[in-house]
């Protein structure tokens, strides 16, 4: 008797945790364009690298953006004053903003 009221108190609490665990079914949420790097864009790139900007790579839109992420990752990832660092003038992106944009790479720079 003591050995099945054992038996079905573990087999309860393996139940109750295996009800608790983690759902790894769910998609991860994945950084795109319009939605994640788009507004980075804007607040951290302007009035240069958008629309109306003197430079001619507009990081508002999404191709010139993709076709040089590697490029603004190399710029923005520079120590503030060395020679091409991004944004030019100001200072340092938040590791947490460049994370962002690695995860876009990372994600297949979706738009």
């Amino acid at each position: 008797m003591k050995t099945r009221l054992f038996i079905s108190a573990l087999l309860s609490v393996t139940l109750v945790f295996i009800g608790c665990q983690k759902d790894d079914d769910e998609p991860a949420v994945k950084v795109t364009y319009t939605k994640d790097v788009k507004p980075i864009m804007v607040a951290s790139c302007a009035p240069c690298h958008v629309a109306g900007g003197a430079n001619p790579n507009k990081w508002d839109e999404y191709t010139p953006t993709k076709n040089k992420i590697t490029t603004i990752l190399d710029r923005v990832n520079r120590a503030e004053g060395a020679a091409g660092f991004m944004p030019i003038g100001g200072t340092k992106l938040p590791s947490e903003t460049i994370d962002i944009l690695n995860k876009w790479v990372a994600d297949g720079t979706l738009e």
